[in-house]
């Protein structure tokens, strides 16, 4: 069947709306040294614990859960310096449920072979409800099953699409972005600190020689950044961190 509008007329259609994102999103020289800069560095204070992380990847690692929940964080940087929150956001959520899935498999060898097999699988509720009885989680108080909950509904919210959330629709020079609007930057911030609060401590719960052997700095960093030092102190004590 041969198309309506002319190959011409559809090119002009892309080269507009490529012209359109591209203005929209930030220029390089911006997010290295211009406007930019400042706020993509606070962002990347946050995604940078968990790259820290990735210094020390655990050779008992049974799953390859970790690699997903890597490849869903990077892709959530990249996406939110581009200006795409709510794409970013949805990458937050994969990452977290990757998290989740890493903890339950890692700790039941049996059913983690069975699920590398397609023979096994559970709701999420199950996976996360696994996390809050693990003996080492019910010993730190800086995150309880409460906290998490209300974090997942509300990552959730991004990926189905709430209208409550998801309330502008509209053409691409439309879109806030974290570079355009303070509420969305502390927004966003708020949600991206609490993700790699969680993550961090689930793969300390998966091994507590996490980061064992990178320098000191790389790892106290991880901890300034993302809790107090109570939480961290007490983090420490209740999963045994080295």
């Amino acid at each position: 069947m041969p198309n309506s509008l002319h190959t011409n007329k559809i090119k002009d259609e892309k080269d507009a709306f490529v012209n359109e994102l591209f203005n929209m999103i930030p220029k390089r020289e911006e997010l290295i040294s211009g406007e930019a800069s400042a706020i993509a560095t606070q962002i990347h204070k946050l995604y940078l614990t968990i790259y820290i992380m990735n210094y020390f990847k655990s050779q008992k690692l049974k799953t390859d859960y970790y690699e997903y929940l890597l490849t869903s964080v990077i892709e959530s940087e990249s996406l939110v310096l581009c200006g795409f929150i709510n794409a970013a956001v949805m990458q937050l959520r994969s990452a977290v449920e990757m998290a989740f899935k890493m903890n339950y498999y890692e700790n039941h060898p049996v059913e983690c072979t069975l699920h590398m097999q397609g023979k096994h699988e559970l709701k999420g509720i199950d996976y996360r409800e696994f996390l809050y009885v693990h003996p080492k989680f019910a010993r730190q108080r800086n995150m309880k099953r409460d906290n998490i909950e209300v974090l997942w509904s509300e990552l959730c919210k991004y990926s189905h699409f709430d209208i409550a959330v998801i309330n502008e629709v509209g053409v691409i020079q439309d879109m806030k972005s974290i570079f355009t609007s303070s509420e969305e930057k502390k927004s966003y911030e708020k949600k991206l600190k609490s993700c790699c609060r969680l993550i961090v401590l689930i793969l300390f719960l998966i091994d507590s020689s996490w980061l064992k052997g990178v320098e000191k700095s790389y790892f106290d960093y991880v901890f300034e950044i993302l809790y107090t030092s109570i939480e961290a102190r007490e983090l420490k004590i209740a999963l045994g961190i080295e």
